[in-house]
């Protein structure tokens, strides 16, 4: 059983790639503060057991705050940024595609509930093991203990590393105990899922994915994140969700930049061309 490196909130992003490389999977600890994750709970109010999209628009503090977590943002780009050369009539332009959010949930481990089975978290997207590039990376807070009796997260640590040969064995687990606010951080290409629960309470984590800007979102986040949603949110916030163009033109609304499309609600006369490539 392999040891998962544990990083506080403040480590160097750098470093903490070099183990997502290498492991597929790290705690952070003290992620974000116990007062946050019960401010999220009591947005929500009753949770259902198992697993619940659109996280992103049922709480505007994880959708602004945890989603938007700087160290989460960093780790994002560094592992999803896609960056082409696009020619164009003897020129060459860099072009950049940012990663954009996949997928929101609340993952419910409720008393006696069943284990959360294995799972590469990139199979939505199609990806041959070893991934040449990541698909997918996410952040999952604990919003409340999790134990082993509770429904730790069960992970097969450097299984990002495998071929889609090889299946992961029960003694190649590794269980993850986190405390409230600590969080897990992985790559859609390690095996992870989630043991069973045991006790009389239950176990919550918050959960979110993103994926790079030319894949399809897991989560179609225009219709999970209403745009009546969308907008009482900040440009930052929103352009994550997937508003805006995916370098050259992945995206594009009449060729706009979709929030600029929003915001002269598609009259030409008021939009001002900017170059998409």
């Amino acid at each position: 059983m392999a040891a998962v490196k544990h990083f506080s909130a403040s480590a160097d992003p750098h470093e903490i790639h070099q183990y997502l490389k290498a492991d597929g999977i790290v705690v952070i600890e003290g992620a974000a503060s116990c007062e946050d994750m019960d401010a999220v709970v009591e947005e929500l109010g009753s949770i259902a057991s198992g697993q619940t999209f659109a996280l992103a628009a049922k709480s505007k503090l994880f959708a602004t705050k945890h989603l938007m977590n700087p160290l989460y943002i960093d780790l994002v780009k560094r592992v999803l940024t896609d960056t082409c050369i696009i020619y164009y009539e003897q020129e060459r332009t860099v072009s950049i595609s940012e990663p954009q959010v996949s997928q929101t949930s609340i993952l419910s481990a409720q008393p006696g509930s069943a284990p959360w089975g294995l799972r590469r978290q990139d199979e939505c997207h199609h990806i041959t093991h070893p991934a040449k590039r990541e698909a997918d990376f996410g952040i999952a807070y604990a919003a409340t203990d999790i134990t082993k009796d509770s429904g730790a997260i069960r992970v097969v640590v450097g299984s990002n590393n495998w071929t889609d040969e090889r299946d992961p064995t029960e003694k190649e687990e590794t269980l993850i105990e986190l405390r409230k606010g600590d969080a897990i951080l992985c790559l859609g290409s390690v095996f992870y899922g989630q043991a069973r629960n045991t006790t009389d309470s239950p176990s919550v984590l918050f959960n979110a994915f993103s994926t790079p800007g030319y894949r399809r979102q897991e989560e179609n986040q225009y219709l999970a994140v209403p745009w009546e949603v969308a907008s009482q949110y900040s440009s930052e916030v929103q352009r994550f969700l997937g508003y805006y163009v995916s370098r050259p033109y992945g995206g594009a609304v009449e060729h706009m930049e979709p929030l600029d499309y929003l915001k002269v609600k598609g009259d030409w006369s008021k939009y001002i061309p900017v170059d998409l490539i």
